[in-house]
């Protein structure tokens, strides 16, 4: 099984979301991975693959199977390179890193709607794949409105979305944390999705955090 995980926008903290779910899937008994889809800006940066591998102390992990140096979408990344990104090899790398796990977690680049070519975007892939999403959200200033559209967008799109992470960094206020997610759980209602949120501590960079929330009712994972 893939589950993608994207965000309701850039740096709202999918990396350590990507990396505590596979440490819990890990901790459940489950055969699991991740990898990054495609990876931009790694001009001085080693890349999420490491992140993964230092919360979770594994040294064997699917590399990303698209590396751009310049710190933007992946189509404007990969036409400053004078390349293309190839949805063929992506596609190749995926099928291999998920042939011998239960799960495979996938995560995207930024929000749904990056493009990753001129003709196709984040979601429009997600959606060829009918992969169900994990969205990562937070209450940081504007986030309400980025996760309302995020939400709006996988329900047009007839998107499965299994649940949502709500990242507690950066810390807010109690009024702007407690708007941020009573407004994501009218959201899930309004757009005729389960009320799965699960939270993602501040502290640690996430260490600690329940995801079984997005795994009940109607269970993802095979037992």
């Amino acid at each position: 099984m893939i589950v993608f995980i994207s965000g309701i926008d850039t740096d709202v903290g999918k990396t350590v979301a990507t990396a505590r779910l596979l440490e819990w899937l890990l901790g459940q008994g489950k055969r699991a991975s991740a990898m990054k889809l495609v990876q931009t800006g790694l001009r001085d940066d080693p890349g999420d693959r490491a992140v993964y591998q230092g919360i979770n102390k594994i040294a064997e992990l699917p590399e990303c199977p698209a590396c751009f140096s310049y710190p933007a979408s992946p189509d404007l990344a990969a036409s400053l390179e004078g390349k293309k990104l190839d949805l063929a090899v992506l596609e190749q790398a995926v099928s291999k890193a998920g042939q011998d796990v239960d799960t495979l977690l996938v995560e995207g680049a930024g929000g749904l709607l990056v493009p990753l070519t001129r003709d196709m975007t984040t979601l429009d892939w997600v959606q060829v794949k009918q992969w169900p999403v994990v969205l990562v959200a937070s209450a940081r200033l504007g986030a309400v409105n980025h996760s309302l559209l995020s939400l709006e967008v996988l329900a047009g799109r007839g998107i499965s979305l299994q649940g949502v992470v709500f990242n507690e960094h950066p810390v807010v206020d109690a009024y702007m944390r407690n708007h941020a997610l009573e407004s994501l759980r009218q959201g899930l209602v309004r757009y005729g999705f389960s009320e799965r949120i699960a939270l993602l501590p501040s502290d640690q960079k996430g260490r600690g955090a329940n995801f079984a929330p997005l795994f009940g009712g109607t269970e993802l994972l095979p037992d």
